[in-house]
């Protein structure tokens, strides 16, 4: 299916070009009728299994996450940022298999979790309120927080 804003954007230069100014003014229109992108800024804790944003996706969406900043540890001493520490990806440890310890994860609902590190954008499959999280199950040691950006659009 083509949206108002893909047809637009393939349309434009054509209309441009032959002059037709009110066209692509009228795209430009149909585009800004659409929904903005919204955004909330999020700290995860590192001390949490998983922190509700507040933010409720639907199926479709485009979701944009982005690790802004901030420090975390899965142990005493230790400073990672969303990448996480490298360590065992097969760790009995982490909640998200195959993946950096103490990386930066997201889950939608009560969904699979999923890597997000220090950038994660694409559309979302299924709705549901968003998590972030640690990729560590052992908790009570760890410390520090993400300061963490995140975008929708319907």
């Amino acid at each position: 299916m083509t949206t108002p804003r893909l047809l637009c954007r393939r349309l434009a230069p054509a209309l441009a070009a032959l002059g037709l100014l009110a066209a692509t003014t009228g795209c430009i229109i149909d585009y800004r009728l659409g929904k903005e992108p919204t955004g909330a800024t999020v700290r995860v804790p590192a001390d949490q299994a998983w922190t509700d944003t507040h933010v409720d996706l639907a199926a479709g969406d485009r979701l944009q996450i982005d690790a802004l900043g901030g420090t975390w540890s899965p142990w005493p001493g230790g400073q990672y940022d969303a990448l996480g520490s490298g360590g065992d990806p097969r760790c009995d440890c982490n909640q998200l298999m195959g993946v950096s310890h103490a990386a930066l994860i997201a889950r939608v609902g009560d969904g699979a979790p999923f890597f997000v590190g220090d950038h994660w954008e694409q559309l979302v499959g299924e709705g549901g309120t968003l998590f972030l999280g640690i990729n560590d199950t052992r908790l009570g040691d760890n410390s520090g927080t993400l300061e963490v950006r995140i975008e929708t659009q319907s």
